[in-house]
């Protein structure tokens, strides 16, 4: 266990003092006046303790305080969070698994390749004398804590699936997977490969997108991994949302705005023309028919996604 974690612990550790075994509460990670539940044996309440939310029976946790079918919140195929085998989590009415665990490991979706655990870890748990803690994987940040040693593993499942819809875990891993350029390099330009490529030239340095040739601050745009907007100005209608695979307007419907990448072509949802259907190769973002030289753009360093979309859409522009 890292330093950091030690630290962590014994803080922990002295909370857990005035705690009841098998009766604690959970906290939020940060702030210990905010609590997720309150824990007590298979049963989950609120954090004032004046209402039961979900318990488990068997392999179904319900909600409210009966099980009555229409109680039913989530199925799992075991209630042990340490099973040596992928277990399978499924949300009401849903035939397929929405979430899958192993190992105290908590993942999206379900896939028993090894390349699968790796890229869809949410969450993982770790036990430290009296306390249990909630990590997220994609950071390794503290996510929330039980001040008690006696935590059941079903118990720990329902905690692990509502960090994971509460703190929008599965948009933040999608982010770290599509890793933005100001990790490894200071900045990064793309222009036309052919035509005014002087005027049309853009600059990114991990946070915005300005014309590099031009200081009109009004043409400057923000990314921040989820959200591309205008620096200035407050138009809602102007501000983007990037799910690591879609790009869209936040405040309206508007599909002839719409982007979608799927690892390997970018292409508008609206329309079918072969011409704004990008592909990237090497430092060269070209159309996928491949007969557009006048579309080609050249990259020097690495530029994220939506930002590109930015560009090739004409959403941003250099004058």
């Amino acid at each position: 266990m890292s330093l950091y974690k030690n630290i962590i612990a014994l803080f922990l550790l002295a909370i857990t003092l005035c705690s009841s075994a098998g009766n604690s509460f959970v906290y939020m990670a940060g702030d210990t006046s905010k609590k997720l539940f309150y824990g007590s044996n298979n049963e989950l309440y609120s954090p004032d303790k004046s209402s039961l939310l979900y318990f488990q029976k068997g392999n179904i946790f319900f909600t409210g305080s009966n099980d009555d079918r229409t109680n039913i919140f989530l199925l799992t195929s075991s209630m042990n969070f340490n099973s040596d085998n992928l277990e399978v989590v499924y949300e009401r009415d849903n035939h397929n698994p929405t979430y899958s665990f192993k190992g105290n490991k908590f993942y999206l979706g379900k896939n028993e390749s090894e390349e699968f655990m790796s890229k869809n870890e949410l969450i993982h748990v770790q036990r430290a004398k009296k306390w249990l803690a909630f990590y997220a994987s994609y950071n390794d940040s503290l996510l929330a804590f039980y001040a008690a040693d006696s935590l059941p593993s079903s118990a720990a499942i329902m905690v692990a699936y509502t960090l994971v819809r509460k703190l929008n875990l599965e948009t933040r891993l999608t982010v770290k997977q599509n890793a933005l350029p100001f990790d490894d390099a200071p900045f990064a330009t793309i222009k036309p490969v052919i035509g005014n490529t002087t005027a049309s030239e853009w600059i990114w340095d991990g946070k915005l997108l300005r014309p590099r040739w031009n200081v009109d601050q009004r043409l400057v745009w923000t990314f921040d991994g989820q959200t591309a907007k205008p620096m200035y100005g407050n138009n809602v209608y102007d501000q983007y949302s990037w799910d690591g695979e879609n790009f869209k307007p936040i405040w309206r419907s508007d599909n002839t705005r719409e982007w979608s990448w799927d690892g390997n072509r970018l292409q508008p949802v609206w329309g079918n023309d072969w011409a704004s259907q990008y592909i990237i190769e090497n430092d060269i973002v070209k159309p996928w028919s491949g007969v557009h030289p006048e579309r080609e753009w050249k990259m020097e360093g690495k530029i994220p996604i939506p930002v590109l979309i930015l560009i090739l859409s004409g959403i941003a522009r250099p004058y």
